[in-house]
């Protein structure tokens, strides 16, 4: 008998612990708002990166283009 009454008992605290242990998911809503700073320096980003493989592309087609990129990868390091 007490065996039954430990069965009970045990399945009551699992269902009360079911029960409270769920949360409610948090709706979404929707997407995040624009972050204007964010474009503004993924836009600056890109900008600089094509300007520098602009200046890449001009110095490996140029008449030396070993030492064309030697100043560059130097004047960098400055």
């Amino acid at each position: 008998m007490s065996s039954v009454e430990a069965l009970i008992g045990a399945i009551v605290v699992g269902l009360i612990a079911l029960t409270l242990g769920k949360r409610k998911k948090k709706t979404s809503s929707g997407s995040p708002p624009d972050n204007k700073a964010a474009k503004v320096a993924t836009q600056q980003i890109k900008d600089d990166l094509n300007e520098e493989l602009d200046v890449i592309k001009k110095a490996t087609s140029s008449d030396s283009p070993a030492s064309d990129l030697a100043n560059l990868g130097n004047a960098r390091k400055r």
